[in-house]
């Protein structure tokens, strides 16, 4: 079983969304991580993301259709994710260069 379109239409507007907001959604991200005492750099912040996202479709697969996600319906996830992973690291690195320059 493939993830339902619903899930991926759902998961690659996440992403875009993000990707358009990002400055808030990431300062929120590196508040979180330092006030649970982890260093909000470019690999804890897109180790964050992606277990956001992560959560976000596990979450959706289990309230939607009562069920955990399969190991097919995973690695689709994780294909997506991955696809999307250059684009948030080119924003993580400006972000970051950005939050240094103010510093």
């Amino acid at each position: 079983m493939t993830l339902p379109n619903e899930v991926k239409a759902g998961l690659e507007e996440g992403i875009d969304e993000w990707l358009l907001n990002f400055d808030e959604i990431a300062e929120a991200g590196m508040i979180f991580l330092e006030k649970i005492g982890i260093e909000p750099n470019l690999e804890t912040l897109l180790s964050y993301a992606a277990g956001v996202l992560d959560s976000i479709v596990g979450s959706f697969i289990h309230v939607q259709y009562d069920r955990g996600m399969n190991a097919e319906e995973d690695e689709e996830m994780i294909e997506l994710i991955k696809g999307k992973i250059p684009a948030l690291e080119l924003k993580f690195k400006e972000f970051l260069r950005e939050k240094e320059k103010k510093g």
